[in-house]
């Protein structure tokens, strides 16, 4: 009885050991830590950031607001020499007092414009920022291809990681989830002929004759039918990423001249990941080479 006993729990031990230790338990945990790596480096990368640029611009508003402000009054307090010799109308003030305070208004606008151009939400009640659950989400939605979310690399080491991590990522998913569709395929073949065996005893149906797995079939024949290109993933993976360096090029050099080439870049990998987080986009009198290069990535 002891022996009988132990054999039992040696049995379900190893067979618990076994499911945890399958590769596609195996493939799910590092997807998920995967995910959290990536989180926290962009959370590195980009927390601290975020916030000194947010602050940076908010002392340029208040500096240029107070300028504008101060220009405004004194030319109130201390009109010119010329609108104390003859009286304006309401209109004619209006426009003196504008043309006055033009380079000073200009600045505060610009100032305001730039502020919300590079720190995008940040200004709203509330703002997203890098801490760990918005970088976990956006780690998750570029694992996923998404690409949802308020918050994206600013700096230029972040832009780098972003690319490289989702050159990974891209690849690494996929693999993932076509194991975890190949499994549950096979499971659900399976299932459905053992079934059909049951409910019929002693008849070799051919009803099923079309299934993908026969009978005498293991999980490496039906591989070997389903495998009908073998590609080299070394040589595709060179060729992505050539196509993308390529691309840059033409883009940067063709189009949009203004960009810098890893702008281009960035701009290029990111579209061909299907990612979508940029924070640079074609000129709006250029929107075909958005549409077209669209189409070529």
């Amino acid at each position: 009885m002891r022996n009988f006993l132990e054999c039992l729990v040696n049995s379900f031990v190893n067979c618990l050991r076994n499911r945890l230790l399958s590769h596609h338990v195996l493939l799910a945990v590092a997807c998920l830590l995967y995910t959290v790596f990536g989180a926290w480096v962009f959370r590195l990368l980009e927390g601290e950031h975020l916030k000194e640029t947010k602050s940076k611009h908010l002392n340029l508003i208040d500096k240029n607001s107070i300028l504008y402000a101060d220009a405004l009054w004194n030319l109130i307090n201390n009109p010119p020499q010329r609108l104390n010799e003859r009286e304006l109308s309401e209109e004619e003030l209006i426009k003196d007092i504008l043309e006055g305070t033009r380079e000073h208004f200009e600045n505060y606008v610009d100032t305001v414009y730039s502020a919300h151009k590079s720190v995008r939400h940040g200004f709203e009640e509330n703002p997203p920022t890098w801490d760990f659950k918005n970088s976990l989400f956006f780690t998750a939605t570029m694992l996923t291809s998404i690409g949802y979310g308020y918050v994206c690399p600013t700096t230029f080491y972040g832009r780098l990681f972003g690319v490289l991590y989702c050159l990974i990522a891209k690849f690494f998913t996929e693999f993932v989830f076509f194991l975890h569709y190949k499994f549950w395929a096979i499971w659900g073949n399976l299932r459905d002929f053992f079934r059909s065996r049951s409910n019929i005893p002693g008849q070799n149906s051919n009803e099923n004759s079309g299934e993908l797995i026969g009978e005498n079939d293991d999980e490496q024949s039906f591989l070997e039918r389903v495998r009908l290109v073998r590609f080299p993933p070394f040589i595709a993976f060179t060729l992505v990423i050539a196509y993308g360096f390529l691309a840059a090029l033409i883009i940067q050099k063709q189009y949009e001249i203004k960009w810098t080439y890893l702008e281009s870049l960035y701009f290029t990998f990111i579209s061909i990941l299907t990612v979508g987080r940029l924070w640079r986009l074609p000129s709006p009198s250029r929107k075909y080479v958005s549409r077209s290069g669209s189409g070529y990535l």
